[in-house]
């Protein structure tokens, strides 16, 4: 979850789309997030502020390298879960010397829940994982809640439990 914050309508609208394509950001919008880039551009540099992180950048400059600077800042963010320490940016879920290395996925699935204290109506998350399926399935969902389960009590001996009341999918640590 990203917020992008930017003082140029134009430039902000096409890094916006650069991150959407690279699946950083979603259509759905939260009050939450994990990372706030803000970008404020100059006649001859973008200067980036990532959480307090502050990278200047002269122009003109390839999106690519643009892009890898950004996803070089972001990669080291983390958030405790318990005893654990979860890199999104990663696919990450680490402790101590053991890992656990998260499909596309799981790591919406997570990181969703992990943003959204609260909870994420179900219909919404499978919209995130599955943009073009028409038809939504939560049996499928289901499925990818049981496998990253098993996955994580198999590898890091982590056990979560999802609830589930009125739709509303809420993860819990034990």
């Amino acid at each position: 979850m990203i917020k992008l914050e930017c003082d140029d309508d134009k430039l902000l609208r096409v890094i916006n789309n650069l991150f959407e394509q690279k699946n950083l950001i979603y259509k759905v919008k939260s009050d939450q997030y994990f990372v706030i880039i803000k970008i404020k551009a100059t006649s001859n540099s973008i200067n980036i502020n990532i959480n307090d992180s502050k990278i200047n950048l002269p122009l003109p400059i390839d999106i690519n390298f643009f892009f890898s600077q950004i996803l070089k800042s972001i990669s080291n963010v983390k958030f405790s879960l318990k005893d654990y320490e979860y890199f999104p940016y990663q696919r990450l879920l680490s402790s101590n010397q053991r890992k656990s290395f998260l499909s596309d996925i799981q790591n919406t699935i997570i990181s969703n829940l992990v943003i959204s204290t609260h909870g994420i109506n179900k219909d919404t998350l499978y919209g995130l994982i599955w943009r073009k399926d028409k038809e939504i399935s939560i049996n499928k969902l289901d499925t990818h809640l049981t496998n990253l389960k098993n996955q994580l009590k198999k590898e890091l001996d982590l056990q979560i439990n999802f609830q589930s009341l009125d739709k509303t999918l809420r993860l819990l640590i034990d």
